[in-house]
């Protein structure tokens, strides 16, 4: 009877987390590196980051990006508003190439340190009539508009 009854109740504690929604966790961010700043042979500017979009490899798939904000959160020894976490915030101006390189501008200036550490790209602001706006006036100016 008592084994009985135990296996009625796993059965039945078996069905309620079956029955319970698993929800993915929502993540309104895409990974990104920082791979150094832009620079000619001779000269370096601090103020322009080279970031690399995780799964943005082609010319279309930067329109999206452009604009978006992006943070390199670091960890410090102080605690500070119970946090030992800071962040610097910063935007993407442009792209740099075509193979899903950007240039983001920081309000620092990202540490060297940075160099190749995970920076997190969010998704927005969401600039979706913008991106429809410039891809009408791009197939314009292709019809001969």
């Amino acid at each position: 009877m008592k084994a009985e009854s135990a296996q009625n109740k796993q059965q039945e504690n078996r069905k309620r987390r079956v029955g319970r929604l698993r929800r993915a966790p929502v993540r309104l961010w895409e990974k990104a590196v920082f791979l150094g700043y832009r620079r000619s042979k001779v000269d370096q500017n601090e103020n322009q980051a080279l970031i690399r979009v995780q799964g943005v490899n082609t010319k279309q798939d930067q329109w999206f990006w452009l604009g978006k904000r992006v943070a390199y959160i670091y960890r410090v020894q102080n605690t500070v508003n119970n946090s030992r976490f800071r962040v610097i915030w910063g935007r993407i101006a442009r792209a740099h190439g075509g193979n899903g390189v950007f240039i983001a501008r920081f309000n620092r200036n990202l540490p060297p340190r940075a160099i190749g550490y995970p920076l997190r790209v969010f998704l927005y602001p969401n600039r979706s009539e913008l991106d429809a706006a410039a891809l009408r006036t791009i197939k314009e100016r292709q019809a001969g508009f």
